[in-house]
């Protein structure tokens, strides 16, 4: 079944998560070799309530089918380039779907070692030729051309809840939820609301934050 924006966005409504978040999801890794490349401190839990601090987050990692689950609630301890590469090492892809306060939605992913795409606002970015193919018919649900007359994207994919019979969905779309169905489709995990469950169930463990440097910049 093919990815889609809807999907994640009823998971997470229905798990009840902020759109503020960052999830890194890798095919064929270990808890363990993930948290070492993420940078995250098995060693140092950390209370959901103490991850929100300027120089620290606090990762949930979980295995899933097809891989392993990463995520933190600030959208500020996000993966480094380097990491995505290091993670995809040996035939692996690594990806990331990210979203903060400041409203920057990340979308990047790595396939054996090398970084295939990565922009820190993907939905500004200026040259979507850049974007692989395939990848185009989500990407657009939430692309913003600055150039055009009318910079409007697509109908938001909202959650069926959220939409009254015989309505369709309008507004901007839900950046996070077409990106974690971008991650689904460049890596093959699906995620789901009882993965998300899980992951609310699990320990936190201290990571630095603002390790990212953006290489795609969006238009000026």
């Amino acid at each position: 079944m093919a990815a889609t924006a809807e999907h994640y966005a009823e998971v997470l409504e229905e798990v009840g998560l902020d759109t503020e978040a960052t999830f890194v999801v890798v095919t064929g890794a270990t808890r363990e070799e993930v948290a070492e490349v993420l940078g995250v401190d098995l060693g140092r839990r950390v209370a959901l309530g103490d991850a929100f601090e300027e120089d620290h987050s606090a990762y949930a990692l979980l295995e899933v089918a097809g891989g392993v689950l990463a995520a933190e609630p600030t959208g500020y301890a996000d993966p480094s380039l380097e990491a995505l590469r290091r993670l995809s090492a040996g035939g692996r892809t690594a990806a990331v779907a990210r979203s903060n306060v400041q409203a920057h939605d990340r979308f990047g992913f790595a396939r054996d070692g090398r970084v295939v795409f990565d922009a820190d606002e993907y939905v500004f970015l200026d040259d979507p030729t850049q974007v692989p193919d395939d990848l185009r018919p989500l990407f657009d649900r939430a692309w913003i051309d600055l150039d055009a007359e009318d910079p409007v994207p697509a109908p938001a994919p909202v959650a069926p809840a959220d939409v009254a019979d015989g309505e369709e969905p309008t507004g901007p779309p839900d950046a996070l939820a077409v990106a974690l169905a971008m991650v689904e489709h460049v890596t093959g995990v699906e995620l789901t609301v009882e993965d998300l469950d899980r992951l609310q169930d699990v320990e936190r463990f201290w990571v630095a934050s603002l390790t990212y440097e953006p290489a795609q910049q969006p238009a000026d």
